[in-house]
């Protein structure tokens, strides 16, 4: 499915928690573990025994050969490097990799993690944003939220390789609300809902024939509510929930779209969010 399988780390307990899930996975596809330093290249800094380079080079050596040892057969590599994170990482998306992160990497809270940073840029991959506790619940399934877009059937697309990986069931799942600007008559108010409703269950319909077209059996839901709340409470059993990223490129594209970044800070659980392809 990827071309490789990307880690950011940084030795902190989330990043910890991403390289556990990615490792995880039984993918085939080999693993590359990217710590980035920051401060920019020097050459000289390579040929020196000390300093904030070597030192996590030696770190990072040391961690991938205990995850050898745990996952013998896994090809893994590893790369230390000065420089962002985000800027780094995002080079990987470009080659149609998956990139895994842990839930926040800043050190502080923000809106904008490095997760989110990283699934509102383009590219021919995908991003996973793994919260540190992610093991503490029984998990199974795969949810993919979808909203009737081109998008969102790439992110079924994806749901049903995952489902078929994992042996575990698909479920479709899209959301939706009255809007509030309605003000009409309770009777028209009735009858407006009533056909909003209708208009949103062909939407998770057709979804659901997309899936079947690509043989699948997925389940469906839909319900009334917030997109990214109903989604964020899956995360709380499901293996994974898969969404699409909704960017339009040039600073629009850090604008993730709100479900999706939403969802990424409320998770408690795997979230991968499907790259707009380039």
């Amino acid at each position: 499915m990827f071309t490789q399988v990307v880690v950011g780390w940084d030795a902190s307990p989330n990043s910890e928690a991403a390289l556990r899930w990615a490792a995880a996975r039984g993918d085939a596809a080999p693993l590359l573990i990217v710590h980035t330093v920051p401060g920019a290249d020097t050459s000289s800094e390579y040929l020196r025994a000390t300093g904030d380079l070597p030192e996590a080079r030696v770190e990072l050596i040391d961690r991938a050969e205990r995850l050898r040892t745990e996952h013998p057969g896994r090809t893994v590599d590893t790369l230390t490097v000065h420089g962002r994170p985000d800027k780094e990482l995002a080079a990987y998306l470009d080659g149609g990799a998956l990139v895994v992160v842990g839930a926040s990497q800043s050190g502080h809270e923000t809106a904008w993690t490095l997760g989110a940073r990283l699934a509102g840029r383009r590219g021919r991959g995908a991003v996973a944003v793994i919260p540190p506790d992610w093991e503490a619940a029984e998990r199974r399934g795969v949810v993919v939220g979808v909203d009737g877009s081109a998008r969102a059937k790439e992110a079924v697309r994806f749901g049903i390789e995952e489902s078929v990986r994992l042996g575990e069931p698909l479920e479709l799942v899209h959301a939706w609300l009255v809007p509030t600007s309605w003000n009409s008559a309770y009777i028209e108010y009735l009858s407006d809902v009533s056909l909003m409703e209708d208009m949103r269950r062909d939407v998770l319909d057709d979804a659901m024939a997309f899936a079947r077209e690509h043989s699948a059996d997925p389940s469906g839901r839909l319900e009334r509510g917030a997109a990214a709340a109903i989604l964020a409470e899956a995360t709380e059993s499901a293996s994974v929930v898969i969404v699409a990223s909704h960017t339009a490129g040039g600073m629009a594209r850090f604008l993730l779209g709100s479900v999706s970044h939403d969802l990424l800070l409320r998770a408690t659980g795997p979230v991968i969010v499907v790259s707009d392809v380039g």
